[in-house]
């Protein structure tokens, strides 16, 4: 072993960079977060105070999914794994693919 291969001024060995499947994420968040905008926006605009509140609301629910896309693209690559990654988005795809599925 050099010296390299050791942390700053210690005697621990660093370990091995775990690869982070970022690309794999990515794809999952584009795929899985799209329909997940989709039906959260239709249930914050069609259930509840959405239709009192936007009387526009079919413009508001149109405009509301790019940026429920983008936080879910964004959310994705705070899982440790991939599994943990697609696993989360198909649960949370369930979950509000039923409720939507409740509410019609």
């Amino acid at each position: 072993m050099s010296a390299s291969d050791f942390a700053e001024g210690g005697a621990t060995p660093r370990k091995a960079a775990e690869p982070r499947h970022l690309f794999f994420k990515g794809i999952a968040g584009l795929l899985l977060g799209f329909p997940f905008s989709l039906w959260t926006s239709w249930l914050l605009m069609y259930t509840g105070l959405g239709p009192a509140v936007a009387p526009a609301r079919d413009q508001v629910a149109m405009w509301i999914v790019i940026p429920l896309w983008c936080t879910v693209f964004s959310i994705v690559f705070l899982a440790r794994s991939r599994a943990r990654c697609v696993g989360g988005l198909v649960l949370a795809n369930a979950v509000v693919g039923g409720l939507w599925w409740v509410m019609q």
